[in-house]
Protein backbone atom coordinates (compact mmCIF):
# COMPACT_ATOMS: atom_id res chain seq x y z
CA UNK A 1 0.00 0.00 0.00
CA UNK A 2 1.71 3.67 -1.24
CA UNK A 3 1.05 6.55 1.09
CA UNK A 4 0.76 9.75 -0.63
CA UNK A 5 3.22 12.78 0.30
CA UNK A 6 0.89 15.57 1.82
CA UNK A 7 2.37 17.76 -0.29
CA UNK A 8 1.96 15.95 -3.27
CA UNK A 9 -1.94 15.97 -2.76
CA UNK A 10 -2.74 19.46 -4.20
CA UNK A 11 -0.95 18.62 -7.06
CA UNK A 12 -2.61 15.11 -7.79
CA UNK A 13 -6.52 17.27 -7.13
CA UNK A 14 -5.18 19.78 -9.90
CA UNK A 15 -4.15 16.80 -12.55
CA UNK A 16 -7.04 14.81 -12.39
CA UNK A 17 -9.60 18.53 -12.25
CA UNK A 18 -7.43 19.48 -15.50
CA UNK A 19 -7.71 15.34 -16.61
CA UNK A 20 -11.79 15.56 -16.28
CA UNK A 21 -11.98 18.74 -17.92
CA UNK A 22 -10.09 18.30 -20.87
CA UNK A 23 -7.40 21.38 -20.91
CA UNK A 24 -6.50 22.74 -24.41
CA UNK A 25 -2.61 21.75 -25.33
CA UNK A 26 -1.22 25.44 -23.43
CA UNK A 27 1.26 27.80 -25.48
CA UNK A 28 3.67 29.49 -23.19
CA UNK A 29 5.62 32.79 -24.13
CA UNK A 30 8.68 33.84 -22.32
CA UNK A 31 10.66 37.77 -21.86
CA UNK A 32 12.78 38.76 -20.11
CA UNK A 33 14.15 42.52 -20.11
CA UNK A 34 17.23 42.26 -22.04
CA UNK A 35 20.87 41.69 -21.67
CA UNK A 36 22.63 42.66 -18.53
CA UNK A 37 25.73 44.77 -17.75
CA UNK A 38 27.16 45.73 -14.09
CA UNK A 39 30.47 46.27 -12.88
CA UNK A 40 32.53 43.96 -10.67
CA UNK A 41 30.61 43.89 -7.08
CA UNK A 42 27.43 45.05 -8.47
CA UNK A 43 24.16 42.70 -8.40
CA UNK A 44 22.89 41.08 -11.56
CA UNK A 45 19.48 40.77 -11.53
CA UNK A 46 18.66 38.20 -14.92
CA UNK A 47 14.65 38.14 -15.46
CA UNK A 48 12.24 35.68 -16.61
CA UNK A 49 8.68 35.91 -17.33
CA UNK A 50 5.96 33.97 -18.50
CA UNK A 51 2.62 33.39 -19.99
CA UNK A 52 0.52 30.75 -20.88
CA UNK A 53 -2.55 30.39 -22.68
CA UNK A 54 -4.11 27.83 -20.09
CA UNK A 55 -4.46 29.71 -16.70
CA UNK A 56 -4.64 26.48 -14.80
CA UNK A 57 -1.58 24.02 -15.26
CA UNK A 58 1.54 22.60 -14.13
CA UNK A 59 4.59 24.33 -15.64
CA UNK A 60 8.64 23.49 -14.77
CA UNK A 61 11.07 26.82 -14.81
CA UNK A 62 14.82 26.21 -15.06
CA UNK A 63 18.09 28.01 -14.91
CA UNK A 64 20.92 26.96 -16.83
CA UNK A 65 24.31 28.46 -17.70
CA UNK A 66 25.27 27.26 -21.05
CA UNK A 67 28.79 26.13 -21.89
CA UNK A 68 31.58 27.65 -23.94
CA UNK A 69 29.69 25.75 -26.98
CA UNK A 70 26.28 26.76 -26.47
CA UNK A 71 24.83 23.98 -24.68
CA UNK A 72 23.30 23.87 -21.10
CA UNK A 73 24.74 23.30 -18.65
CA UNK A 74 23.20 21.33 -15.73
CA UNK A 75 20.68 23.01 -13.99
CA UNK A 76 20.62 26.45 -11.30
CA UNK A 77 17.18 26.09 -10.20
CA UNK A 78 14.24 23.58 -11.03
CA UNK A 79 10.92 24.93 -9.96
CA UNK A 80 7.10 22.60 -10.76
CA UNK A 81 4.24 25.15 -9.96
CA UNK A 82 2.28 24.08 -7.27
CA UNK A 83 5.26 21.62 -6.13
CA UNK A 84 7.73 23.94 -4.66
CA UNK A 85 11.47 24.87 -5.93
CA UNK A 86 13.78 22.35 -6.07
CA UNK A 87 17.72 24.15 -6.22
CA UNK A 88 20.61 21.93 -7.23
CA UNK A 89 23.17 23.32 -4.56
CA UNK A 90 25.78 20.88 -5.90
CA UNK A 91 26.21 22.33 -9.21
CA UNK A 92 25.83 25.99 -7.86
CA UNK A 93 28.44 25.44 -5.75
CA UNK A 94 30.57 24.26 -8.90
CA UNK A 95 29.86 27.44 -10.47
CA UNK A 96 30.82 29.12 -7.35
CA UNK A 97 27.56 30.49 -7.04
CA UNK A 98 26.47 29.58 -4.08
CA UNK A 99 25.54 31.94 -1.01
CA UNK A 100 25.29 34.66 -3.99
CA UNK A 101 22.02 33.47 -6.22
CA UNK A 102 18.89 34.20 -4.84
CA UNK A 103 15.15 34.15 -6.04
CA UNK A 104 12.27 35.52 -5.30
CA UNK A 105 8.98 33.95 -4.56
CA UNK A 106 7.39 34.36 -7.89
CA UNK A 107 10.69 33.55 -9.59
CA UNK A 108 10.61 36.47 -11.98
CA UNK A 109 14.45 36.98 -11.86
CA UNK A 110 17.53 35.78 -10.53
CA UNK A 111 19.75 37.56 -8.49
CA UNK A 112 23.70 37.13 -8.67
CA UNK A 113 25.12 39.68 -5.56
CA UNK A 114 28.71 40.19 -6.02
CA UNK A 115 29.22 39.73 -8.89
CA UNK A 116 33.10 38.70 -10.47
CA UNK A 117 34.17 38.77 -13.63
CA UNK A 118 33.75 34.40 -14.07
CA UNK A 119 30.03 35.37 -14.19
CA UNK A 120 30.28 36.90 -17.75
CA UNK A 121 28.41 34.58 -19.94
CA UNK A 122 24.75 33.65 -20.70
CA UNK A 123 22.09 32.47 -18.78
CA UNK A 124 18.80 30.60 -20.32
CA UNK A 125 15.39 30.85 -18.52
CA UNK A 126 13.53 27.69 -19.65
CA UNK A 127 9.86 26.75 -18.93
CA UNK A 128 7.69 23.66 -19.79
CA UNK A 129 4.42 22.93 -19.70
CA UNK A 130 3.92 19.59 -17.57
CA UNK A 131 0.13 19.53 -17.88
CA UNK A 132 -1.17 19.80 -20.45
CA UNK A 133 1.55 19.13 -22.08
CA UNK A 134 3.48 21.49 -24.16
CA UNK A 135 6.57 22.75 -25.73
CA UNK A 136 9.39 24.15 -24.25
CA UNK A 137 9.81 27.85 -24.54
CA UNK A 138 13.27 29.74 -23.23
CA UNK A 139 14.79 33.15 -23.42
CA UNK A 140 18.75 34.11 -22.83
CA UNK A 141 19.99 36.51 -21.39
CA UNK A 142 24.07 37.77 -21.76
CA UNK A 143 25.60 39.24 -18.64
CA UNK A 144 28.37 40.68 -18.88
CA UNK A 145 30.40 41.89 -15.66
CA UNK A 146 32.30 44.68 -16.50
CA UNK A 147 35.75 45.48 -15.24
CA UNK A 148 37.71 48.56 -15.77
CA UNK A 149 41.02 49.30 -17.06
CA UNK A 150 43.60 49.38 -15.08
CA UNK A 151 47.27 50.09 -17.15
CA UNK A 152 50.39 48.52 -15.54
CA UNK A 153 53.60 49.85 -17.58
CA UNK A 154 55.93 47.26 -17.69
CA UNK A 155 59.63 48.14 -17.03
CA UNK A 156 62.21 48.42 -19.99
CA UNK A 157 65.63 46.54 -19.50
CA UNK A 158 67.95 48.12 -16.89
CA UNK A 159 69.54 50.10 -20.01
CA UNK A 160 68.32 51.93 -22.95
CA UNK A 161 71.09 53.27 -25.65
CA UNK A 162 70.88 55.13 -28.65
CA UNK A 163 70.94 52.98 -31.92
CA UNK A 164 68.78 50.21 -30.78
CA UNK A 165 65.04 49.20 -30.51
CA UNK A 166 63.31 49.95 -27.84
CA UNK A 167 59.93 48.43 -26.52
CA UNK A 168 57.29 50.28 -24.39
CA UNK A 169 54.57 47.73 -22.99
CA UNK A 170 51.01 48.70 -21.33
CA UNK A 171 48.33 46.73 -20.32
CA UNK A 172 45.34 46.49 -18.56
CA UNK A 173 43.43 44.03 -16.95
CA UNK A 174 40.14 44.93 -17.93
CA UNK A 175 37.27 42.96 -19.86
CA UNK A 176 35.84 43.69 -21.85
CA UNK A 177 39.42 44.04 -23.29
CA UNK A 178 40.80 47.01 -23.68
CA UNK A 179 42.49 49.19 -26.53
CA UNK A 180 45.52 51.10 -26.32
CA UNK A 181 46.68 54.48 -27.51
CA UNK A 182 50.39 55.99 -27.09
CA UNK A 183 50.96 59.78 -27.26
CA UNK A 184 54.23 61.68 -26.40
CA UNK A 185 52.93 64.22 -23.51
CA UNK A 186 54.94 66.93 -24.79
CA UNK A 187 52.68 66.77 -27.94
CA UNK A 188 55.28 65.52 -30.35
CA UNK A 189 54.57 63.61 -32.99
CA UNK A 190 55.74 59.48 -32.28
CA UNK A 191 59.28 58.45 -33.58
CA UNK A 192 59.18 58.22 -37.08
CA UNK A 193 58.97 54.51 -37.62
CA UNK A 194 57.28 53.74 -34.39
CA UNK A 195 54.89 50.24 -34.41
CA UNK A 196 51.89 48.60 -32.45
CA UNK A 197 53.03 45.49 -31.59
CA UNK A 198 49.61 42.84 -29.91
CA UNK A 199 47.86 46.14 -29.58
CA UNK A 200 49.64 47.17 -26.41
CA UNK A 201 53.12 47.56 -27.32
CA UNK A 202 55.08 50.45 -28.39
CA UNK A 203 58.08 49.72 -30.72
CA UNK A 204 60.84 52.44 -31.85
CA UNK A 205 63.60 50.68 -33.63
CA UNK A 206 66.76 52.48 -33.48
CA UNK A 207 66.28 54.77 -31.35
CA UNK A 208 67.53 58.63 -31.45
CA UNK A 209 68.08 60.74 -28.61
CA UNK A 210 65.31 63.21 -29.47
CA UNK A 211 63.14 60.17 -28.82
CA UNK A 212 64.19 60.17 -25.12
CA UNK A 213 60.71 62.13 -22.53
CA UNK A 214 57.50 61.14 -21.54
CA UNK A 215 54.70 58.70 -23.09
CA UNK A 216 51.33 58.53 -22.06
CA UNK A 217 49.11 54.60 -22.92
CA UNK A 218 45.36 55.57 -22.69
CA UNK A 219 43.59 51.98 -22.14
CA UNK A 220 39.80 51.89 -23.18
CA UNK A 221 37.52 49.44 -22.90
CA UNK A 222 34.30 51.23 -23.89
CA UNK A 223 32.93 51.30 -20.04
CA UNK A 224 36.33 53.16 -18.80
CA UNK A 225 39.62 54.70 -19.63
CA UNK A 226 43.22 54.38 -17.68
CA UNK A 227 45.72 56.83 -18.23
CA UNK A 228 49.94 56.00 -17.66
CA UNK A 229 53.03 57.85 -18.44
CA UNK A 230 56.51 56.67 -18.95
CA UNK A 231 59.86 58.01 -18.81
CA UNK A 232 61.81 56.89 -21.55
CA UNK A 233 65.37 57.84 -20.79
CA UNK A 234 68.56 57.26 -23.60
CA UNK A 235 72.14 57.10 -23.07
CA UNK A 236 74.57 57.27 -26.12
CA UNK A 237 77.31 54.93 -25.32
CA UNK A 238 80.46 56.99 -27.02
CA UNK A 239 79.51 59.62 -24.67
CA UNK A 240 78.10 58.15 -20.82
CA UNK A 241 76.83 55.49 -19.06
CA UNK A 242 73.52 55.46 -18.44
CA UNK A 243 72.66 56.13 -14.39
CA UNK A 244 69.36 56.10 -14.45
CA UNK A 245 66.42 53.33 -15.64
CA UNK A 246 63.67 54.24 -17.46
CA UNK A 247 60.69 54.90 -14.94
CA UNK A 248 57.18 55.48 -13.87
CA UNK A 249 56.62 58.89 -12.76
CA UNK A 250 53.17 59.26 -12.49
CA UNK A 251 49.25 57.40 -12.90
CA UNK A 252 45.68 58.82 -13.45
CA UNK A 253 43.41 56.16 -12.45
CA UNK A 254 39.29 56.98 -12.77
CA UNK A 255 37.78 60.42 -10.91
CA UNK A 256 41.18 62.39 -11.80
CA UNK A 257 43.67 61.11 -8.89
CA UNK A 258 47.08 61.00 -9.97
CA UNK A 259 49.97 58.68 -8.36
CA UNK A 260 53.28 60.79 -6.81
CA UNK A 261 55.67 60.88 -9.39
CA UNK A 262 59.06 58.82 -8.09
CA UNK A 263 62.14 60.20 -8.43
CA UNK A 264 65.22 59.05 -10.50
CA UNK A 265 67.79 57.10 -8.37
CA UNK A 266 71.19 56.12 -8.95
CA UNK A 267 73.38 53.21 -7.80
CA UNK A 268 75.89 55.14 -5.51
CA UNK A 269 76.80 52.66 -3.29
CA UNK A 270 80.72 52.31 -4.58
CA UNK A 271 80.68 56.44 -3.74
CA UNK A 272 79.48 56.13 0.29
CA UNK A 273 82.06 52.81 0.57
CA UNK A 274 84.69 55.64 -0.64
CA UNK A 275 83.44 58.55 1.87
CA UNK A 276 82.70 56.16 4.67
CA UNK A 277 87.03 54.93 4.61
CA UNK A 278 87.64 58.12 3.78
CA UNK A 279 86.22 59.21 6.86
CA UNK A 280 87.79 56.57 8.77
CA UNK A 281 91.44 57.26 7.65
CA UNK A 282 91.08 61.31 8.59
CA UNK A 283 89.47 59.75 12.19
CA UNK A 284 92.98 57.93 12.44
CA UNK A 285 95.41 60.99 11.24
CA UNK A 286 94.04 63.22 13.65
CA UNK A 287 94.01 60.79 16.57
CA UNK A 288 97.81 60.05 16.31
CA UNK A 289 98.57 64.13 15.69
CA UNK A 290 96.81 65.06 19.23
CA UNK A 291 98.46 61.96 20.66
CA UNK A 292 101.74 63.23 19.77
CA UNK A 293 101.23 66.96 20.72
CA UNK A 294 99.84 65.76 24.07
CA UNK A 295 102.89 63.46 24.97
CA UNK A 296 105.67 66.50 23.85
CA UNK A 297 103.62 68.65 25.34
CA UNK A 298 104.14 66.71 28.69
CA UNK A 299 107.62 66.11 28.79
CA UNK A 300 108.38 69.89 28.12
CA UNK A 301 106.44 71.04 30.70
CA UNK A 302 108.32 68.25 33.69
CA UNK A 303 111.57 69.63 32.19
CA UNK A 304 110.41 73.29 32.55
CA UNK A 305 109.32 72.90 35.87
CA UNK A 306 112.22 71.20 37.23
CA UNK A 307 114.55 74.44 35.77
CA UNK A 308 112.08 76.56 37.44
CA UNK A 309 112.20 74.26 40.74
CA UNK A 310 116.29 74.34 40.53
CA UNK A 311 116.55 78.48 39.53
CA UNK A 312 113.96 79.41 42.43
CA UNK A 313 116.12 76.94 45.19
CA UNK A 314 119.45 78.94 44.11
CA UNK A 315 118.08 82.58 44.71
CA UNK A 316 116.65 81.46 47.59
CA UNK A 317 120.50 80.79 49.07
CA UNK A 318 121.69 83.43 47.48
CA UNK A 319 119.18 86.40 49.05
CA UNK A 320 120.00 83.89 52.10
CA UNK A 321 123.39 84.76 51.88
CA UNK A 322 123.15 88.41 51.07
CA UNK A 323 120.63 88.62 53.97
CA UNK A 324 123.78 88.38 56.00
CA UNK A 325 122.72 85.28 57.77
CA UNK A 326 125.89 83.24 56.39
CA UNK A 327 123.38 80.10 56.20
CA UNK A 328 120.20 79.20 54.84
CA UNK A 329 117.01 79.48 56.60
CA UNK A 330 116.75 75.53 56.47
CA UNK A 331 120.02 74.68 57.02
CA UNK A 332 120.38 73.10 60.58
CA UNK A 333 123.50 72.99 62.96
CA UNK A 334 125.39 69.87 63.66
CA UNK A 335 125.84 68.63 66.46
CA UNK A 336 129.18 68.81 68.54
CA UNK A 337 131.48 66.07 68.21
CA UNK A 338 133.12 64.27 70.93
CA UNK A 339 136.21 63.01 69.31
CA UNK A 340 137.59 66.71 68.54
CA UNK A 341 140.44 66.92 65.94
CA UNK A 342 143.90 65.57 67.55
CA UNK A 343 147.58 66.39 66.71
CA UNK A 344 149.93 64.12 65.68
CA UNK A 345 153.43 64.82 65.20
CA UNK A 346 152.82 67.64 63.34
CA UNK A 347 150.26 66.39 60.68
CA UNK A 348 146.59 67.45 61.22
CA UNK A 349 144.65 63.85 61.44
CA UNK A 350 141.65 65.24 60.00
CA UNK A 351 139.79 68.50 58.53
CA UNK A 352 136.07 69.46 59.91
CA UNK A 353 133.61 71.37 58.40
CA UNK A 354 131.74 73.68 59.99
CA UNK A 355 128.92 75.20 59.03
CA UNK A 356 129.09 79.39 58.42
CA UNK A 357 128.28 81.81 60.84
CA UNK A 358 127.32 79.27 64.03
CA UNK A 359 126.82 81.41 66.86
CA UNK A 360 126.57 78.21 69.41
CA UNK A 361 130.38 77.69 68.39
CA UNK A 362 133.60 78.97 70.49
CA UNK A 363 135.76 79.48 67.36
CA UNK A 364 138.72 80.33 70.40
CA UNK A 365 138.16 76.99 72.14
CA UNK A 366 138.08 74.89 68.60
CA UNK A 367 140.93 73.70 66.24
CA UNK A 368 139.01 75.70 63.34
CA UNK A 369 139.10 78.71 61.41
CA UNK A 370 135.74 81.16 62.07
CA UNK A 371 133.67 81.89 59.15
CA UNK A 372 135.95 84.65 56.77
CA UNK A 373 134.68 87.89 55.15
CA UNK A 374 132.89 85.91 52.54
CA UNK A 375 130.62 83.17 55.09
CA UNK A 376 132.46 80.18 53.41
CA UNK A 377 132.47 77.02 55.82
CA UNK A 378 135.62 77.46 57.73
CA UNK A 379 137.82 74.43 57.87
CA UNK A 380 141.17 73.02 59.82
CA UNK A 381 144.40 74.27 58.36
CA UNK A 382 147.61 73.68 59.57
CA UNK A 383 149.19 77.32 58.35
CA UNK A 384 146.65 79.22 60.29
CA UNK A 385 146.86 76.95 63.45
CA UNK A 386 149.68 77.38 66.01
CA UNK A 387 151.96 74.82 67.15
CA UNK A 388 152.23 74.17 63.84
CA UNK A 389 154.43 74.86 60.33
Amino acid sequence: MYVLRSSLLPACLLLAFLHLTGAQRPVVTVTNSGNVQVFRTETANLTCNFVSTEPLNIHRLSWYKLNEDGREGEALLLYVTNFGVNEDADRMAELGLTGRVSFPPDLTYMAIQESAQPDTGTFRCKVTPIYPEGDAVSVDTNLTVVVLPQVRIAQLPLTAYVQEDVTLTCQSSSFPPSTYNWTRVDGAALPGGAMFSEGYELVIPKAVMSDAGEYRCVADNGYGTDTDTYLLTLHDRTTSQPTTQTTKPETTKPGGVEDTPKPQTTDSTGLVVGLVLALLAAIVVAGGVIYYCRNKGSGSSKKADKKTKQQSAGSQRHADMEAGTGRPESWEAPKPRNDSPKKRAGVFDTTDVVGPGDDDLDYSKQDIKPPGPDGKNGVHDKRNLDGYV
